[in-house]
């Protein structure tokens, strides 16, 4: 193969490598450059969690009321009212807890004004009269005021406003939890009872803020 022959093919391979480097969009650099990353995440769908939430609901025991720490699925306040209205557990009455509340009464609504809370029950609650009455009042009442924002309560039955009975005002329209105070249990009442420490403790730091808030009786 004469020399001219030989540069001949040499610069057809050269000019072919080339070309095939520029078919596959092979880049060249003057210096090294990092590789182009996604930053692209996949969120997962939130999904509500269920139990874990824990509030304080007011049953009866000897005649007095009393704070019941209870497990709910979420700490709503329609929630933990669906739930006082029905009857108390079959723990809850081993340990002589309660409900004045008439069975089948039913939450029809409850919306906040400001800070009032409005409640609208079904018409079996009206099944309950007298000492009674004020208690499944109180129970509601002392409930609803353990939540941050809800100062005082207005009652309805089947949407038509109501008055309530209570223990020193009588019968009026808006209620707080000072208007139940006296049906309150005292710690020693059920100190060393089925109903342990934890209610005896919950029960002495709601009569020790009602002391505070409300206007003394004397």
């Amino acid at each position: 193969m004469t020399a001219r022959r030989r540069i001949t093919l040499l610069v057809a391979a050269g000019l072919s490598a080339s070309l095939l480097l520029a078919a596959c969009s092979i880049g060249t650099d003057d210096a090294p450059r990092d590789l182009a990353v996604s930053t692209s995440t996949t969120v997962a769908p939130v999904t509500p969690t269920s139990g874990g939430a824990t509030a304080v609901l007011y049953y009866v025991h000897d005649g007095q009321l009393v704070p019941i720490t209870r497990s709910l699925p979420d700490r709503h306040l329609g929630t933990v009212l669906d739930t006082l209205l029905k009857a108390p557990s079959t723990d809850q009455q081993s340990r002589n807890l309660t409900t004045s509340i008439p069975v089948g009464t039913r939450l029809s609504s409850s919306r906040l004004d400001g800070s009032t809370l409005i409640v609208d029950l079904s018409s079996e609650f009206d099944n309950v009269v007298g000492p009674s009455r004020q208690q499944a009042i109180a129970q509601i009442v002392m409930t609803a005021t353990e939540f941050p924002g809800v100062d005082r309560l207005r009652f309805s039955i089947n949407g038509k406003p109501v008055q309530v009975a209570t223990p020193t005002r009588g019968d009026t329209s808006v209620v707080s939890d000072c208007d139940y105070r006296s049906l309150l249990a005292k710690p020693s009442d059920i100190d060393g009872t089925t109903l342990g420490q934890a209610t005896v403790q919950r029960l002495q730091l709601r009569q020790s803020n009602l002391v505070q808030q409300c206007p003394s009786s004397g």
